[in-house]
């Protein structure tokens, strides 16, 4: 290849295809010749992957940018070169057209006689052969040379001029059965070639073809990060390789980059193809086909054999072929990579092992895992068994349960469009079998089980099962030979898990008889399963296998259930148990009506009738869960990949008589075959010897308390379980780290690589990039509200709430390194530490610097504005009471945690009154880490006075747990209390001495039942349910703390003690339309001195999800702040009636109704909302329509009266109220809901909403996660209107990071999401799109394989 002088010679380089495979290669190796680089591809995953990790550095220097682009789109191929050309200022030097449909073969295993292969064809011929065309067509304005009129050529600016490379394929010279699509567009390939050499020639642009044979690129991937760079292209050459090629070998990447750089620099060669493939075409041509058709049957000999069932990416552009797992190195391929390490917002340590067929997770599951995972942009489609270290505690397991729920979400989504792609090819005559249902496998701690199971009252999955397995300590489990037995094996890995406890643990006898007295009552009375029910006889290990079997069968119920909605059961009217849906036949229309008449528990006699019920769903109908208590046991595991056969001689086979082809396929994998004179040869005569498994220990040590007994296990010393372990990864406690037990067992084992995943060790890092980098940019713009999240690298051990003040660290062990996010080890085929993929660390300055020069000077202009209306802006903070009470946003997202977005959570901060949490969404505690340093955080955590949930789906309370903990730990020092809760002793008690949590009967009961797992807090709070205002009636506290055991009678609580116990004068809630037990809430507190006369005293109001509401504006009337949920913009309304939330408009209405002051808009479902611009009405005009509570209200029924109509389906919202029309009494028929009238405004911006409204003082702010704003400067937010627009234009809007399934995105706590949410329309737009090519290139993880992808 002629020397390239990079200096003279730079080249803008297009390459389509380019994110992975040759067309990643061929991208990374121009970069590194000094060239720049665009990027088309059509997978955004691993787009994003290649261009701003694997190749991040060039990305950041500004020489390669990329594009998601649609090969069979002529008008998206256009608009993306002009886009491409801009990034070169306007002039492309090389296109290469790499991208296409790589499968050589049709799908499914048709041929050419199966009409159907039709669409195929032309997806093969849009992809391969129109694709290049339109590409090329669409760059040539910006190749040709600009003395090109003249004749002179590109040659005249330099030496080889522009060029276009298309990338074929050797079967274009010689096909195999079944490939007329890919061999004819390919051969096409070459006629384009060449006339387009001669067609362009003129212009100065030479075109060539270079034709690849068998190609390795299983590495050049976002999975193959965690292989050796290049170097792991050895690990796939199989004997196979060898034979095929006159070279020896197959090929690699740089065989075609080295090709094509010849290519771009050989400026007297055009028109010309270039095959690279080893020589292999011609080995082929020299032999006969009957030779073929004897040794190896119906297979191409450029192909691997098929013996047996696995599947694997074929290395010419990612086919599906099979090889038997342990005959191949890279099929035996596994790597670990290291997710999470504790910081502030990730408590735990989490770890993935990936091998070709199946992920596994280890470690821990704390709160914000899964966001987390978001973060890093890793997908756990593959991953079906999540093995989790540690105890049963919620700092380690609080992540799991949302995490589950979005699996199961993305699992279905799958399946669904699976069977979809089954049936419509059943409708077609073929015979598929049903892909493989989604399942779940989960191992760890005793109460695993139980943790799960206290959820069942809000999550409901069908068809999801789950299956927990809880290891307890026991004597390790021994072979007859008297090796050590894994725990659990499949057919890629074997795992040892480790379950200890404190070697000194005192027993309690008096919990434990009261232990024993919940279990007999749990037996005699609230035990729901009959087919679970105690025997006379039964033993004390037969008892705990009976509650495990329920246990178990709670989890059935849970995710696995038949139960359907709209199953109705009949019974006499006297047999129902109230509230409940009552329904009789309609006569006229042979269907259902809801039943009017009297009913059971009223004051009316009941009539002698059947009726209709729905049967409960299935968690309603378990009223407890068999009595546990805390367990001690920590779990630690050894994993273990299995041993690889050893490689197959084929000379030795050949001298045993073996033939060639299916033979040597058996022998390799483990089958004895007969050779030509009938003489058995077993696979030991031919294979050498196994390679051993490689693996690593992941030893989880909470405290000094567990170090001598996890030391002291028998595998950790056994030569037989840790022959391959080649790593520690060491998840440490407080305190740990450097304990002489610790020290002197890290010594023994002075071969393995120690790992050390602790706050003793590391700083505490910034976790979640994305919004990190958004709230350093909103403080650019608004430094008053936002500011960087807090970090620091630099104190280590990392300071906490608990671990305040400087403390010494203590040196790492000589050998051993620090975990950290994104670190991975290669275990197969040979092991390695990959520091260098550690994920890189934030850096505020660098986004400042980025940020765009324009809204910095508009963000200048809003300040200048608020000094120069200062006086209004005064006069408008007069009206409002305490303004100086803060508003704290902490997370502001719908349904899952986002990358931008972290689940609800609202803080009021009253001065001099106490803070108080609304919702309390999962990692509300990481999100409060992040916005005050750990002093500070300590005092507004003692100051919390009341958390507040709205209902009970998931993503508004999962972080409770933890919150109290924390409160436990600061202010009783986990210190429980052991005395009777009675409301008339309360006002005894010191200020602060009891946090009150209020809500609904259901997560009260949901906090008991967990507090039997851990000692979380729950003897110290306050948990109090409230009554709705309904029906003339004030709301009203009553403790509830005793389930289906005999509590106090003293549960009632005064209002007149409201202000000492709670801080608030008074508490209203209103039932509202969301789902059952859903409420809103309005908090008044005392008046403040230094509030003026004629303005009323503070009050607070918090929407929770609902739909608008008539009831909740009356309750919240004279609210000085509201904070309501806006989940969809205003042309979204339907989805906001479908989904039961609300609109920008439809809050303002219910906030205009209140006459409420200050409105904070929260809980969107995309990252970006439209900014409600208010502009007050002028004369002739009206209000927005949707501002009218009394047209758009939704209020549901009292729940006596909670008739559903039986046909209704709402999966989302599994116990919805029926809803009726505004709460007004009137004889007149409901008014029309309104839609939505577009206001016109010369000056409104595309992210704007301009909304007129009546009342002027009314104003608006919409949240971000990590504002905090006051409520008496809100009006200020206003004049950063333009600048904030002018940074979302600026700023690219990413994916909002669902955790995504083959059907779009999909929720995560306990709602499914719209197809609008987090720009689900557009992905499932984009999927449709992909489903309907029939598997183009790029076209989605169902297409055909990949070249570029």
């Amino acid at each position: 290849m002629a020397p390239i002088n990079v200096a003279t010679a730079a080249r803008n380089i297009i390459v389509s295809g380019g994110a992975r495979g040759i067309g990643r290669a061929l991208s990374r190796m121009f970069l590194e010749g000094g060239h720049k680089v665009y990027i088309f591809d059509i997978d955004d995953e691993e787009l994003q992957h290649t261009t701003k990790v694997h190749l991040k550095k060039y990305y950041d220097e500004g020489k390669l940018n990329s594009a998601i682009c649609d090969l069979r789109d002529v008008k998206d191929i256009r608009a993306k070169v002009v886009e491409a050309a801009k990034f070169f200022d306007n002039n492309v030097d090389v296109l290469i057209n790499n991208g296409g449909i790589a499968s050589p073969q049709w799908k499914d295993g048709k041929t050419m006689e199966d009409p159907d292969t039709f669409e195929e064809w032309q997806a093969y011929i849009d992809t391969n052969l129109t694709g290049p065309f339109a590409m090329s067509q669409a760059c040539i304005p910006f190749m040709k040379s600009r003395q090109s009129d003249s004749g002179l050529g590109a040659h005249k600016i330099y030496g080889s001029g522009p060029c276009i490379i298309h990338i074929g394929s050797f079967r274009a010279h010689q096909s195999d059965p079944n490939q007329e699509g890919y061999a004819s567009s390919k051969a096409g390939q070459l006629g384009l070639m060449h006339s387009m050499a001669i067609s362009l020639s003129p212009l100065g642009i030479r075109v060539n073809l270079i034709a690849p044979g068998r190609i390795k690129v299983a590495h050049e991937s976002k999975e193959g990060k965690f292989l050796d760079k290049g170097t792991d292209w050895e690990g796939q050459i199989s004997e196979k390789d060898v034979d095929d090629h006159p070279t020896n070998r197959a090929g690699r990447p740089k065989d075609i980059a080295d090709a094509a750089l010849y290519l771009i620099d050989a400026g007297f060669v055009t028109g010309q193809d270039i095959t690279v493939d080893g020589g292999a075409l011609r080995k082929k041509n020299a032999r006969p086909r009957h030779y073929y058709q004897r040794h190896i049957g119906s297979h191409s000999l450029l192909e691997p054999l098929n013996v047996s069932g696995k599947a694997e990416k074929s290395e010419e552009g990612g086919s599906e072929h099979h090889l038997h797992a342990d005959t191949s190195q890279k099929n035996m391929s596994a790597s670990i990579e290291i997710l999470t390490t504790p910081t502030a917002d990730t408590a735990g340590t989490t770890i993935i092992l990936r091998t070709p067929s199946k992920n596994y997770v280890f470690g821990s599951q704390a709160e914000g895992t899964q966001r987390a995972l978001v973060q890093q942009g890793t997908r756990l489609l593959k991953a079906q068994d999540f093995f989790l270290t540690g105890k049963v505690e919620w700092y380690n397991t609080g992540g799991f349960v949302g995490l589950m729920l979005t699996l199961a979400d993305a699992s279905t989504s799958s399946f669904d469009t699976s069977m979809e792609t089954v049936l419509k090819a059943r409708e077609k005559g073929r015979k598929v079998e049903d892909p493989p249902r989604p399942r779940f496998n989960i191992y760890g701690p005793p109460n695993l089980k139980h943790m799960l199971g206290t959820c069942r009252r809000f999550i409901f999955r069908k068809g999801i099962p789950i299956y927990a397995t809880e290891y307890k300590e026991e004597p390790s489990q021994k072979g007859a030979d008297g090796t050590i037995e894994p725990s659990w094996q499949d057919s890629s890995i074997q795992v040892w898990a480790l379950a200890v406890s404190p070697h000194h643990q005192q027993q309690d006898p008096g919990a434990e008889a009261k232990l024993e007295a919940r279990r007999q009552i749990f037996d005699q009375t609230l035990n729901a399963f009959e087919d679970h029910q105690a025997s006379e006889d039964e033993t004390l290990q037969a008892r705990e296998e009976r509650y495990d079997r329920i246990r178990s069968a709670t989890l059935k119920h849970m995710f696995d259930s038949d139960w359907s909605f709209d199953t109705l059961v009949e019974r006499h009217i006297s047999k129902v148990h109230m509230p409940a849906a009552l329904f009789v036949r309609d006569p006229d229309s042979h269907g259902y009506k809801p039943y009017l008449g009297p009913k059971p528990g009223g004051s009316e006699p009941l009539p002698d009738i059947t009726v209709f019920t729905r049967t409960p769903w299935p968690g309603a109908n378990i009223i407890a869960l068999p009595p546990t208590r805390p367990a001690p046991e920590c779990i630690s595991y050894i994993v273990r990949s299995l041993p690889v056969r050893g490689k197959f001689d084929v000379v030795r086979a050949k001298e045993l008589g073996v033939k060639p082809g299916p033979d040597f396929s058996k022998l390799t994998s483990g089958q004895s075959v007969q050779n030509k004179d009938g003489v058995w040869v077993t696979p030991d005569q031919v294979l050498g010897p196994d390679k051993p498994g490689q693996g690593i220990a992941i030893l989880d040590v909470p405290s000094v308390d567990y170090l001598e007994a996890i030391v002291h296990r028998e595998e950790l010393i056994s030569p037989q379980v840790m022959s391959g372990i080649q790593a520690i990864i060491w998840v440490l406690g407080p305190g740990v780290h450097g304990h002489p037990i610790l020290t002197e067992f890290m010594s023994t084992l002075g071969n393995v690589q120690h790992v050390i995943s602790s706050k003793d060790v590391a700083p505490n890092r910034v976790t979640f990039d994305s919004v990190a980098g958004q709230t350093t940019r909103l403080g650019q713009i608004d430094p008053s509200r936002y500011a960087t999240p807090v970090y620091d690298m630099d104190t280590i051990p990392q300071q906490s709430i608990l671990a305040l003040g400087t403390k010494e660290a203590i040196s790492l062990q000589q050998g051993a390194v620090i975990a950290d996010r994104g670190m991975s080890f290669t275990l197969m085929p040979s092991f390695s530490t990959k520091a260098e993929t550690k994920s890189s660390l934030f850096d505020p300055d660098k986004v400042r610097r980025e940020t765009d020069a324009e809204v910095l000077r508009l963000a200048n202009a809003a300040r200048q504005a608020i000094q120069d209306d200062r006086p209004k802006l005064q006069a408008w903070k007069q009206l409002l009471a305490r303004p100086d009470t803060e508003v704290i946003t902490l997370g502001t997202g719908s349904a899952l945690p986002s990358k931008y977005r972290n689940v609800s959570a609202t803080l009021v901060r009253v001065p001099g009154i106490g803070n108080y949490l609304m919702d309390c969404g999962e990692n509300t505690l990481g999100q409060l880490s992040r916005l005050f340093p750990p002093e500070e955080l300590a005092t507004i955590i003692k100051d919390l006075r009341v958390i507040w949930i709205s209902h009970l789906h998931a993503d508004h309370h999962l972080g409770t747990a933890g919150v109290i903990r924390a409160w436990y730990q600061l202010v009783h020092e986990s210190i429980p209390d052991t005395h009777t809760l009675e409301a008339s002793s309360l006002v005894s008690q010191s200020a602060g001495s009891r946090l009150a949590v209020i809500s609904h009967s259901g997560m009260l009961q949901w906090l008991y039942e967990y507090s039997s797992i851990e000692d979380f807090g729950y003897s110290r709070i306050l948990p109090l349910e409230i009554s709705i205002n309904e029906s003339g009636r004030s709301s009203a506290l009553n403790i509830l703390n005793s389930f289906n055991v005999q509590g106090s009678d003293d549960t009632f609580v005064p209002r007149k003690h409201y202000e000492q116990l709670f801080g608030f004068a008074d508490i209203q809630s209103a039932r509202v339309a969301h789902c059952h037990g859903a409420m809103a809430v309005s908090i008044t507190f005392p008046r403040s001195s230094s509030d003026p006369a004629n303005v009323k005293p503070l009050k607070v109001s918090y929407s929770g999800d609902c739909r608008p509401s008539y009831h909740f504006g009356k309750i919240g009337k004279d609210s000085t702040v509201l904070i309501h949920e806006a989940t969809f913009d205003d042309e979204l309304q339907g989805d906001a009636k479908a989904k039961k939330h609300s609109t920008t408009s439809e809050a303002l209405g219910v906030a205009a109704h209140m006459d409420a002051k200050a409105v904070v808009l929260t809980h969107f479902s995309q990252r970006y909302q439209k900014i409600p611009v208010l502009q007050t009405v002028t004369d002739g005009e009206t209000e927005d329509p949707l501002l009218d509570p009394e047209m758009v209200a939704e209020d549901p029924k009292e729940e006596q009266d909670m008739d559903i109509d039986p046909a209704e389906d709402n999966a989302d919202n599994m116990d919805v109220h029926t809803t009726t029309k505004a709460a007004p009494t009137s004889t007149t028929a409901a008014p029309k809901i309104p839609t939505l009238q577009h206001q016109p405004s010369s000056t409104a911006h595309e992210h704007e909403r301009v909304i007129k409204i009546r009342n002027p003082d009314m104003k608006v702010a919409i949240a971000f996660d990590y504002m905090r704003v006051k409520i008496g400067e809100i009006a200020e937010l206003e004049k950063f209107n333009d600048a904030l627009n002018e940074l979302l234009v600026k700023d690219k809007d990413e994916d909002a990071g669902a955790v995504e399934g083959e059907g779009g995105v999909v929720n995560a706590n306990g709602k499914k999401t719209s197809g609008d949410e987090a720009g689900g329309e557009r992905k499932k737009k984009q999927k449709q799109k992909e489903r309907e090519k029939g598997g183009e290139d790029g076209a989605g993880k169902k297409g055909k394989s990949k070249r570029n992808n």
